[in-house]
């Protein structure tokens, strides 16, 4: 992301709206806008340019697509996203980032697209907050995500445990801690700083993903499925699943 956002001014808004699931186009020549987008919690998807460079975005992912470009999506699991054209005088290269706070981002935009669709006298005004907001969200991120590749070295084993270990309810922080040879509190922000999230947050997305895979193969109950992700009370399972996905593990197997 280029320092001259600082200072860009959006001169236009061409469209604000939510792009369900299972629709919009899947291939854009010369686009025509420039696009802020944010992703459904849901949603993977890779956006292939014919440049050679390609860009994943993932759930609660923020995005820009710049204008000019041309590029093809591969989708890798369905889901909707809310996007916001517009003209400004920028140019840069597209980027992704995974907002903290992403409630803040999704009430924005929302209201920007629901504005937009009933025409309300101030959807202009709605969707350049939004759409402002969400420039500024991407460059606290972009800044506080950068992290020099030496000190990403020092959590790399602990990050290695996690991703085999994430349902072991005994892996605890200060053990990770421990493993990378830095104070619990060093390593908290470390990897804060690296992924966007916590190491607790990390874990357990990383069960969500897992619990979807088991609950697309049918192949397991809901109760069975707690456990393997190691909850001990598929209540709390089925809360925290509820909590990100936005609709209940019974659910899921239908969408």
């Amino acid at each position: 992301m280029k320092k001259q956002w600082e200072n860009t001014v959006i001169t236009e808004i061409s469209t604000a709206v939510y792009v369900a699931p299972n629709t919009g186009k899947h291939i854009h020549k010369d686009r025509p806008f420039h696009g802020f987008v944010l992703n459904d919690s849901e949603v993977v998807r890779d956006y292939c340019f014919d440049n050679g460079y390609a860009m994943r975005t993932e759930g609660n992912s923020l995005f820009y697509l710049p204008k000019g470009s041309s590029y093809h999506v591969e989708q890798i699991r369905n889901g909707g996203c809310y996007a916001i054209n517009f003209a400004a005088d920028i140019s840069d290269e597209p980027f992704c980032v995974m907002p903290r706070n992403v409630d803040y981002l999704l009430r924005n935009f929302k209201a920007a697209t629901d504005a937009w669709k009933s025409k309300e006298p101030m959807r202009t005004a709605i969707a350049m907050r939004a759409l402002y907001d969400a420039v500024c969200k991407a460059q606290k991120e972009i800044h506080k995500q950068y992290v020099p590749k030496t000190k990403r070295l020092f959590i790399a084993p602990a990050v290695d445990v996690m991703n085999q270990h994430f349902t072991d309810n005994d892996l605890s922080v200060s053990y990770l801690a421990a493993l990378c040879g830095v104070s619990e509190v060093y390593f908290r922000k470390l990897f804060l700083n690296s992924f966007g999230v916590s190491p607790k947050e990390y874990m357990i997305q990383k069960r969500m993903d897992y619990a979807k895979n088991l609950l697309k193969s049918g192949d397991f109950s809901i109760s069975e499925i707690a456990t393997l992700c190691g909850y001990a009370e598929p209540c709390h399972f089925s809360r925290e699943f509820t909590k990100r996905v936005g609709i209940p593990p019974s659910q899921y197997f239908f969408q």
